[in-house]
């Protein structure tokens, strides 16, 4: 009887493992669908933009003809001076405009393609990012329906908690200063960039209950954990906000490194103390491995 029941258990927990594995796969399979098809939409952003170093060439160009350019039907002939042998080449001209006119025309399409290609670049690097943290998830799916490890399949496949909620930021803030991760718990992570900004977001941003972490002994950016009057941080919440201040350290490539954490109350900022250097009154230490932890605010 007891050899059945045992069966049972087994199948029943086989049974649960393949469930939640189906439902965690299916989840970051739709999410880097999701993400592919954004590269591609961000790709057809970039390709509409053009080339902007085509851009600032045509309106040098057009410059360099400005009294010899000829406009026929609709181009306009010029000498190609980048080449050696100084072809005429055409150049599309827009409707109402003189040479002069339209080399400030391609000039302003060169600023904003150069702008936008910059932007879209980079937002190609979050989203290709994305999906590989969904790829190593997938990974970490079959292994875990191997072992059968049903904890770890349900927080696989369940999506993450929504941000907790915090006490506000007080007067105007600038975002672009610090990187913003959302933890598996729900918890909102904002992580300093330079020396700088890691005072603003320790000094200005942080409140006095909030997490602050930052790698031992080896430069990288404050990272701060926000948290709610009564609030202890989760346990996993806590190990991202190391993993993070780890990752964004010059000790990132260590295997295991030494991070320490305190209240913010218990961090002071020395007087015409270098950017970036503070003192900490307290603080406890956590060993973790440098890395971004999960896929990123907009992940899955």
């Amino acid at each position: 009887m007891t050899q059945i029941k045992e069966t049972h258990d087994r199948d029943e927990q086989a049974t649960a493992c393949r469930e939640l594995a189906a439902k965690a796969r299916k989840r970051f399979s739709r999410f880097i669908q999701k993400k592919q098809r954004l590269l591609v939409n961000l790709q057809g952003d970039l390709e509409r933009h053009g080339d902007p170093e085509t851009w600032r060439r045509y309106g040098d160009l057009l410059l360099a003809n400005l009294h010899t350019a000829n406009d026929k039907n609709g181009r306009v002939l010029v000498i190609d001076y980048y080449d050696e042998s100084a072809p005429t080449i055409e150049i599309p001209s827009e409707p109402g405009m003189d040479t002069k006119e339209l080399a400030e025309h391609y000039y302003k399409r060169f600023t904003r393609a150069r702008n936008a290609r910059k932007e879209i670049l980079k937002r190609q690097d979050i989203v290709k990012g994305a999906i590989r943290d969904a790829e190593a998830r997938l990974v970490e799916i079959d292994s875990a329906e191997n072992k059968q490890d049903t904890d770890l399949l349900r927080t696989l496949s369940e999506p993450p908690s929504k941000p907790v909620r915090s006490k506000p930021i007080k007067g105007n803030v600038d975002p672009k200063r610090y990187r913003k991760f959302v933890s598996s718990d729900g918890y909102e992570i904002l992580v300093g960039k330079t020396a700088a900004d890691n005072d603003y977001l320790t000094i200005r941003i942080s409140n006095s209950l909030d997490i602050w972490l930052h790698a031992a002994d080896h430069p990288g950016s404050h990272v701060i954990v926000r948290i709610p009057k009564g609030i202890e941080i989760p346990g996993k919440t806590l190990t991202e906000a190391a993993q993070l201040a780890g990752f964004y350290s010059s000790g990132r490539k260590q295997p295991k490194l030494e991070v320490r954490y305190t209240q913010r109350k218990f961090v002071n900022k020395p007087r015409k103390a270098a950017p970036g250097l503070v003192s900490l009154s307290k603080f406890k230490s956590i060993l973790v491995e440098p890395k971004v932890p999960f896929v990123r605010e907009d992940g899955p």
